[in-house]
């Protein structure tokens, strides 16, 4: 009966998942809480160019509300090039795929790095980097 009983638990949670992650753990994006996408193309991050050191640098009071996942794009990747990245990266976890842009196009993005800020699933913030900042420094 325990058994029969997680099994249950582990399918509806499954269910319930917006997105698998690189990890093959499920993702939701529906809340409860603060979520912040981080949209990253891997290659511009190699080269420097990439959110992680913008992400290093807010603040805790923001950082501890919040769930962080991080959105690659399908572009020019593969999951070991990604799985490569999270070892360089190791902040970049979960990674979820994104699949023919869904999410970049659903939140209005036409490139990265983005973010996105939900609420409860709701969108609170979509853009830029520095325009998350701003953000940040009024709400936080």
């Amino acid at each position: 009966m325990k058994k029969l009983l997680v099994s249950l638990c582990m399918i509806s949670s499954a269910a319930m998942a917006d997105y698998r992650s690189l990890a093959d753990q499920p993702v939701t994006l529906k809340g409860p809480g603060w979520q912040h996408l981080v949209f990253v193309n891997i290659w511009d991050s190699y080269a420097g160019l990439g959110p992680e050191a913008l992400i290093a640098e807010l603040p805790s009071e923001f950082s501890d509300k919040v769930q962080r996942i991080w959105v690659a794009p399908d572009l020019n990747v593969t999951p070991a090039y990604l799985k490569d990245y999270q070892v360089a990266f190791p902040q970049s976890k979960p990674l979820i795929i994104d699949q023919h842009f869904q999410l970049l196009r659903s939140y209005k993005l036409w490139k990265t790095p983005a973010h996105v800020l939900l609420k409860d699933g709701d969108v609170q913030f979509s853009g830029s980097g520095e325009a998350l900042q701003q953000y940040i420094n009024k709400q936080f």
